[in-house]
């Protein structure tokens, strides 16, 4: 999505092949002889690649679309009560929720916590075992771009560190996080976490065995 007509038409061509059907520059090769633009031809003015959605794509996106305003709700009501159960829970500040900006209306696509590991003598991997092992999984969202291979001496960067990017990802932790959540759902996630971080959990975060 864009507001942007020069970005937008930018994006239309890289869709389809950077495929043009109009504005030749091989007018020659373009039109035929009476003037007329030839039907099949087209130009190619920059490498682009298929990116258009198939049919299938489209009717589950706008099956989707119309879903919505309900899910943007629905998970911001769920963040809501993770925000709240957290507070709850870790008023140490074991685990605290990712700070929004207050002119910001967040569509928590993730759920996202940061976690000081080394403070509490544990690492990522075995509280994410631990979580797995009652049925709830989490994941790291996502590893800083300069670290990949792919990306080594490439990057602004240069090989230097980007502290920023370096200690969100050292504490980043993201828990489930999707419309159909129920609170005691969400209670299960954060009493596990607790749980799993060997901190004492609240009373009502009871352990159940019900995956999440």
């Amino acid at each position: 999505m864009t507001d942007n007509a020069e970005l937008a038409e930018r994006l239309r061509l890289f869709r389809s092949h950077g495929i043009i059907r109009r504005d030749f520059i091989n007018h020659d090769m373009a039109v035929s002889s009476d003037g007329v633009p030839n039907p099949w031809y087209y130009e190619m003015h920059d490498l682009g690649f298929n990116y258009r959605l198939t049919d299938l794509q489209a009717a589950l996106g706008l099956s989707q679309l119309r879903r919505l305003q309900w899910s943007l709700q629905r998970r911001r009501e769920i963040a809501h009560l993770y925000q709240r159960m957290i507070a709850e829970t870790f008023d140490g500040g074991e685990a605290v929720p990712l700070e929004l900006k207050s002119d910001v209306t967040h569509a928590y696509h993730l759920f996202v916590v940061q976690i000081d590991f080394d403070r509490l003598e544990t690492t990522r991997a075995v509280v994410m075992n631990r979580l797995r092992a009652q049925g709830i999984g989490t994941q790291v969202h996502y590893i800083p771009i300069h670290l990949q291979p792919y990306y080594r001496g490439s990057a602004p960067s240069d090989g230097r560190p980007l502290d920023g990017a370096e200690e969100y990802y050292a504490h980043a932790l993201s828990l489930p996080m999707y419309p159909d959540l129920e609170e005691s759902d969400i209670k299960r996630v954060v009493g596990e976490l607790a749980i799993a971080l060997e901190v004492k959990p609240a009373p009502a975060l009871v352990r159940q065995h019900n995956p999440v």
